[in-house]
């Protein structure tokens, strides 16, 4: 214990304390360093979209979000082409809404606001499923399924409800 307070009060002493000058501050520069411009194989060059899913693939990016990973090489890729860059892969300040293309539109993101019908639409119910053996007329054993609601997956109608008195 007495080793641990000499310790403290040495450390203490050993501080710098405010020094007091009437002297202003010698201004500080800001040197500006522009930033390196990332160096891009040829294939990156000739095929952006082609780039984009190889850098963004699971097995690369591993833990990082995929909309981290798109944003950080349209980054890059605006940085290298400038305004050669394909308008799909032009970086956007929040990639918010997107999901992935299709083939017609060469896998581009789409982004923007979901279509109302998506948004709206309920999700599917639960269904709970049973297959019984039957005996057809011909002595064959045939099996049939018959599909329920899982419990608690009723849904009431939707619709203008009007209650007068009651449930």
């Amino acid at each position: 214990m007495t080793m641990v307070l000499l310790l403290a009060l040495v450390l203490q002493q050993a501080a710098p304390g405010v020094v007091w000058s009437d002297d202003p501050p010698a201004p500080i520069e800001e040197a500006v360093v522009a930033a390196p411009v990332p160096v891009l194989p040829a294939e990156a060059l000739a095929d952006p979209y082609g780039w984009e899913r190889s850098q963004c693939s699971p097995f690369i990016r591993k833990d990082e979000p995929l909309e981290h990973c798109q944003a950080r090489v349209r980054v890059t890729l605006a940085a290298v082409m400038g305004d050669r860059l394909p308008d799909g892969l032009r970086p956007s300040a929040a990639l918010e809404n997107c999901t992935p293309g299709t083939a017609a539109n060469g896998y581009a993101m789409q982004c923007g606001p979901r279509p109302v019908a998506a948004l709206g639409a309920p999700p599917p119910l639960e269904k709970v499923c049973d297959s019984r053996p039957q005996r057809t007329p011909s002595g064959a054993i045939a099996f049939n399924s018959e599909c329920r609601a899982a419990p608690g997956e009723a849904r009431e109608p939707e619709g203008l409800r009007i209650r007068l008195g009651g449930d």
